[in-house]
């Protein structure tokens, strides 16, 4: 029985191109040397949310009796805000160009997708395997300027790569 608890550690890559989804897989990106590391999430902003699905009742009016219900299942996204980051960090997950001492916002913004991964403190890995990253800058406790993100996982295009798993850390060792 699994307790998940908080987070330990975030890490974000390129999009996976290629199924499946496998612990083995999870342990090739971490290992990769491109993958980063979010090395600061400020204190009690982690949050993984699934939200409510819905259910729309078709009635037959001649009878009144449900005849059809279309249910939609509720979004699932992680959402956090990043602290302290370098100016490529924000580049990455806003968009825009940086170097190690300033950035510049996107001219036109565009869609940003990401592997996400999360591991939390009990040892389990969140991974979406592609992210639509919706990143912006806001105010943390009236003086800091954060990283405010959401990472909502979407359909990868890829045959057998499921949006969303969740891994043992010894499935990924």
């Amino acid at each position: 029985m699994k307790t998940i608890a908080s987070i330990q550690q975030i890490f974000y890559a390129e999009p996976m191109t290629a199924a499946p989804l496998s612990g083995a897989a999870v342990k090739a990106i971490l290992n990769d040397s491109s993958t980063k590391q979010i090395n600061n999430v400020h204190s009690k902003t982690w949050a993984y949310e699934e939200q409510e699905g819905t259910n729309t009742p078709f009635i037959n009016q001649l009878n009144g009796q449900t005849y059809y219900n279309d249910t939609q299942p509720g979004t699932r996204a992680i959402n956090f805000t990043i602290g302290q980051y370098e100016y490529e960090t924000k580049a990455d997950l806003q968009g825009g160009t940086a170097t190690s001492t300033s950035w510049k916002a996107p001219t036109n913004q565009g869609i940003i997708n990401k592997c996400f991964i999360g591991r939390t403190k009990d040892d389990t890995y969140v991974v979406f395997p592609k992210a639509q990253i919706s990143c912006r800058t806001g105010m943390v406790e009236s003086t800091l300027m954060g990283l405010m993100l959401t990472a909502t996982p979407i359909e990868t295009g890829i045959t057998g790569l499921e949006t969303e798993a969740w891994f043992d850390a010894s499935e990924v060792a």
